[in-house]
């Protein structure tokens, strides 16, 4: 599912939570999920992302630590 349709899925889930008050903890948890799926999904996307990081094509241009 793209980032737009996570959005509209946790705008789907804050409308149920509040027309459903009974079951309002329920569709705020859904929207919470829906919200840190999309925020995942950007952060895989980005250029400078936890695994594009972590990757280096030259280890000769890779950080050195300190010896001593």
């Amino acid at each position: 599912m793209s980032d737009h349709g996570c959005a509209k899925m946790e705008m789907y889930c804050l409308e149920r939570a509040r027309l459903e008050p009974r079951a309002r903890g329920r569709w705020i948890a859904q929207a919470e999920r829906w919200h840190e799926l999309a925020r995942a999904r950007r952060a895989w996307r980005l250029p400078n992302g936890p695994l594009q990081q972590a990757m280096v094509a030259d280890p000769e241009a890779a950080p050195r630590r300190q010896q001593g």
